[in-house]
Parts: structure tokens; sequence; C-alpha cells
């Protein structure tokens, strides 16, 4: 039975190394203090981190993906965001939510979920 200061998947003197480095997906700069990461993803070495930081990404909701480890921290911002794209999505779901409440609550329904009321 492992004694409590050994007790883990490591021995003590070697440091845990899941998640040592992390490429991560965010909404807005990861410096700025928001709670925006869309998603991480953990890696054990900082060669496999910065392959997937390289990686293209190509979801227009990405604003910036960052790479962060014990010795490395870099931001880089993705040339595929696009805000205008987002903008159009936004009023697509804007407008399907009207409908569907056009169908379920009459005219009514669809100017209050467009704002027209």
């Amino acid at each position: 039975m492992p004694s409590p200061s050994n007790a883990g998947p490591y021995p003590q003197d070697e440091p845990a190394k899941a998640g040592a480095y992390s490429v991560n997906q965010w909404g807005s700069h990861p410096d700025a203090g928001n709670d925006d990461c869309f998603t991480g993803e953990d890696f054990l070495t900082r060669e496999e981190a910065e392959a997937a930081f390289d990686k293209e990404v190509h979801d227009c909701y990405v604003m910036y993906i960052e790479l962060d480890g014990p010795d490395v921290h870099e931001v880089r911002r993705n040339p595929h965001y696009s805000r205008r794209q987002i903008a159009l999505d936004e009023a697509a779901e804007r407008s399907e939510r009207a409908m569907q409440a056009g169908m379920a609550f009459g005219c009514q329904g669809y100017n209050e979920e467009m704002g027209y009321d």
C-alpha cells in the first residue's frame, strides 16, 4: 500500500506529466481575463502540443489558439475567424426561432421573437 505522501500514479520524485501542455481555442484573447475557452486538449510533450497548435483551425467562431505549458505560452489569431459569418449565423438562428414562434403562437409570437413588438 503506498504511503500518503507517495500516493498517486507517479512516483514522488517524478512530476505528473499528464496534461503538461495544452492547446486551447478561445473566443477572445486568453490573456483578457474572459472565461470563453471553447475547448482544449492536453499533451504529454511540447512537440505534440506544438504540432496541434500549428494545425489549421477552420472554425470561424474560434478567435485565438493558445499553446500553454510549463516553459511556453504562445497565442495566435485564427485566420478563419469571421465576425461576419457569426453575425449571419446568429441572424439565421433568430429567424428560425421567430418562424417556430410564429407557427406556435401566430403573428404575435413571430413579432415578439423578432423584437417588432
